[in-house]
């Protein structure tokens, strides 16, 4: 599924967060119940390992032991759908996982949830947005002591345009001493509202196949596309004659194209970038922090990055009745950086 504007780049980290605030919001926790625990593991598991439909499988399982009213149970599987874009039922998972919590921490997680998952989707829809920012309200009302609540408050006033508002809000957040990814990230927004706007590529560093150690930073200015791969997905081994073709559309200069492996066989991947001349960026992303930072979920799975950090266009998937690169021109075309450059 590709939602228009769909950031879920940016609301990765938030759902892993609600998640873990739900959990550890169950103050008085029921008897042991091993059966349970066995289940509610798998689902939290495999929701780790980004194995989305054995998580909803296992975590639908631990709820129907708790009689459908393990409300930790409702947020991870709202997270689960959510990761697969099927925003209804994410939604539906929030409802229900609000109606059965019996604390405010529990209730303001829920609410932060829907939250998220409604700004996900909302694009410039005002209801959307206001739907979102009620949300985020109520569960700033639950739990005043959570910044991941203000922040995200704060995130939906910036795309409404009321920077005022949402700057007292990063503040809040950011005096109750966040983690320091999302101080970070209060702290950035703060100094630009655009940040709240639009989504901005996480930073990273990695050190290339080649040796070579490359940052965003370093790249500022030139067009980033982010390729995230694996040798295992058979659409991204389609991919790269097309991928090689674009290197050869642009100066290095101008463009960079980076291919992220998410490869757990070290030396598979090397033996197959090398016997298919891949002789562009390439990375393995075995600790997948590259990965997670971005959001990825799914192989393969396309950014296109401006000269400012903003990514302007995401891919998820191929399709067979249009070449990658042909999906990229449009978005490539008019970037400012390429005009006149191409070979």
């Amino acid at each position: 599924m590709n939602q228009p504007m769909a950031k879920f780049a940016i609301i990765s980290l938030t759902l892993a967060v609600c998640f873990s605030m739900a959990l550890a919001a169950q103050q008085s926790p029921p008897a042991k119940d091993p059966e349970f625990e066995e289940q509610f593991q798998q689902g939290q598991k495999a929701l780790e390992a980004h194995r989305y439909k054995d998580a909803v499988i296992a975590l639908k399982k631990a709820n129907k032991l708790r009689q459908d009213s393990c409300a930790a149970c409702y947020i991870a599987l709202g997270v689960a759908y959510a990761r697969m874009g099927q925003i209804d039922d994410a939604l539906k998972s929030c409802d229900k996982a609000g109606a059965c919590a019996n604390d405010d921490p529990t209730r303001a997680a829920a609410h932060n949830l829907k939250g998220t998952v409604l700004l996900s989707i909302a694009g410039t829809d005002s209801k959307k947005l206001l739907s979102a920012e009620s949300e985020y309200r109520v569960a700033v009302q639950a739990d005043k002591s959570a910044a991941i609540h203000h922040m995200g408050l704060a995130k939906t006033l910036l795309r409404r345009s009321m920077d005022a508002e949402a700057k007292e809000e990063l503040q809040v957040c950011l005096r109750l001493n966040p983690d320091t990814r999302t101080a970070e990230e209060a702290r950035l927004m703060l100094a630009d509202p655009r940040r709240g706007r639009e989504e901005f590529a996480p930073d990273f560093e990695i050190q290339t196949v080649q040796g070579e150690s490359i940052s965003l930073q370093q790249l500022k200015g030139k067009v980033v596309v982010m390729d995230f791969w694996a040798t295992w997905c058979p659409p991204c081994r389609a991919s790269v004659p097309e991928l090689r073709d674009l290197t050869r559309k642009y100066p290095t200069s101008k463009l960079v194209l980076i291919s992220v492996s998410a490869d757990d066989d070290e030396q598979a991947w090397r033996d197959f970038i090398a016997k298919k001349n891949m002789d562009w960026v390439q990375y393995l992303d075995s600790n997948h922090k590259v990965l997670n930072a971005f959001g990825i979920h799914a192989f393969p799975t396309y950014l296109v990055i401006d000269g400012d950090g903003i990514v302007k266009q995401r891919i998820t998937g191929l399709d067979p009745r249009e070449s990658v690169v042909h999906r990229l021109k449009a978005t490539l075309g008019n970037m400012p950086q390429l005009e006149g450059e191409r070979k």
